[in-house]
């Protein structure tokens, strides 16, 4: 070969090198732009997982309020319960009384139907003896049984 030829030969390759070192540049402006927005991106994405950190805490902070929440109602709804079953038991305490008392009130209205019916009973013979009685004075007289009547009585 000769010098000619590798002159040409090497300019060739010189020219293939500027070539491959613009798009090579070309390139690198192209990754250097994409690196610069994948920066911003990242930005954005660390400025977006800043926030999503501050709204988990705020998040993690009203899910520990909402747990002593509902540990308040869970309090009182166990206070309403042990309550309520106070009141069952009140009832079921009163029911029963409730039949003591009725059949008491059965048991005074036999007793009192009871004495009526003795009442009634005394009515019929006091009348019998008031008749008895009247019967007694028309035999004896008034002023016979008057004497008899003041003799029965101690002076």
């Amino acid at each position: 070969m000769e010098e000619k030829e590798m002159l040409e030969l090497l300019l060739q390759k010189v020219t293939d090198l500027e070539l491959g070192l613009k798009e090579q540049k070309a390139h690198n402006a192209v990754v250097a732009k994409d690196l610069k927005e994948q920066k911003a991106h990242n930005a954005a994405v660390a400025k977006d997982l800043k926030e999503q950190k501050a709204y988990n805490a705020a998040f993690a902070k009203d899910l520990k309020e909402q747990k002593n929440y509902t540990a308040g109602i869970t309090e009182e709804l166990k206070d309403q319960k042990e309550h309520y079953l106070a009141m069952v038991q009140d009832i079921k305490e009163l029911k029963e009384d409730q039949l003591i008392i009725k059949q008491a009130v059965l048991e005074t209205n036999r007793s009192v139907k009871n004495i009526k019916t003795n009442i009634e009973n005394l009515s019929d013979q006091v009348s019998q003896l008031s008749e008895d009685q009247k019967s007694v004075r028309e035999i004896l007289g008034d002023h016979e049984v008057a004497i008899r009547t003041l003799r029965r009585k101690p002076v």
